[in-house]
């Protein structure tokens, strides 16, 4: 017998072939419900958001990113908004989550400055006060319920 023949198992399972495996994920992800991809895919969202919002500071600090955070927070809004009704008892833990990842966006941008918030330093230049600016949320700052 050859050496070749020797390194070559002859009954043993063979490994799936790529076109196999292929089918293999399919099926496995034909296993998922809509509603429980779309779920995963927001809690994805909101766990990268606390994090680009560097909470907690002693862990995730180093990481904070506004304009990161604030992608990641509208992109779960859409996707909540475009979900709504189907998503079962999950969607209004998500809802309260996704108020709170705003108000901590606001609270943190109102932390770092004008140049943290959007449109931040506008009120400055004009002399308003800070409560006329409160009222009127510069272009873009979303609120909890002005959706």
């Amino acid at each position: 017998m050859s050496e070749h023949e020797h390194s070559i198992p002859s009954d043993g399972p063979s490994a799936p072939t790529p076109a196999e495996q292929m089918d293999l994920l399919r099926e496995q992800l034909a296993a998922v419900s809509a509603a429980d991809f779309v779920t995963e895919l927001a809690a994805h969202l909101l766990n990268m958001a606390t994090i680009r919002l560097g909470l907690p500071p002693e862990r995730h600090g180093e990481f904070t990113d506004l304009d990161q955070a604030r992608l990641l927070i509208d992109a779960l809004a859409g996707l909540l908004e475009g979900a709504a009704g189907h998503l079962g008892q999950a969607e209004a833990q998500l809802r309260d989550a996704l108020a709170q990842l705003r108000l901590a966006w606001v609270e943190l941008a109102g932390r770092g400055g004008p140049e943290a918030a959007p449109g931040g330093d506008e009120g400055a230049e004009e002399g308003g006060d800070d409560a006329a600016r409160l009222a009127t949320p510069p272009s873009g700052l979303w609120v909890p319920g002005m959706d």
